[in-house]
């Protein structure tokens, strides 16, 4: 799924889209190009952009030794299969080059997420998922190609999980806000949902 922003022709505001596209295609966005202008008309034209299938370029070795390189450097547990950062980079050529194969001819399965029970602070605990080794190499591989395609499209306001973004700047936002006269601030948070969240829905 993608949101993109359109023009509406007779209101002249911008509009959010949203497209969908099979697992194994990247998003097809409509984005437009302040820059670009009808030389006729004299008028903004919206450039439309389409793009098509990301697989390849998520398997390419070059992407997965990339991202390879970088679950290595956060290390971090052993997953579900019991295979440790070390004992993949015994492998690395090898297991890289069968991860390869396995994206490239659609056989690749992830495995089930390691469960870890963190113990909170004020009570309770937390439930933490470990993905294996050769997963977190996936997942990162198909961050560095998807970020450059969606991060475009976030709100300014928006930092969460977002590269080159902190609690600490959101902070400062929130501090700029309120010198600026904007006193109101809503705390919002849903609790526990991704413990309950149907994930059949999700996917449809």
């Amino acid at each position: 799924m993608l949101c993109g922003k359109s023009k509406d022709e007779g209101t002249g505001e911008y509009m959010t889209e949203v497209r969908t596209s099979s697992r194994f295609e990247r998003p097809c966005a409509v984005i437009e190009d302040p820059r670009e202008a009808s030389a006729d008309a004299g008028e903004r034209k919206p450039r439309h952009r389409k793009v098509h299938s990301l697989i390849d370029k998520v398997y390419d070795p070059i992407n997965l030794d990339e991202a390879w390189q970088r679950v290595w450097e956060n290390r971090g547990s052993a997953g579900i299969d019991g295979q440790t950062i070390t004992a993949f980079s015994e492998r690395e050529d090898e297991l890289l080059a069968q991860l390869h194969e396995r994206l490239r001819n659609r056989t690749y399965r992830p495995q089930p997420v390691k469960r870890v029970a963190i113990p909170k602070a004020g009570g309770g605990i937390r439930n933490l998922g470990i993905p294996s080794v050769a997963d977190r190499i996936v997942q990162q591989a198909l961050v560095q190609k998807m970020t450059p395609i969606f991060e475009p499209l976030f709100a300014d306001c928006s930092f969460g999980y977002r590269p080159g973004r902190s609690p600490h700047k959101a902070m400062r936002k929130v501090w700029c806000e309120i010198n600026e006269g904007n006193l109101w601030i809503l705390d919002a948070d849903l609790k526990s949902y991704f413990d309950d969240v149907s994930y059949y829905t999700l996917a449809f």
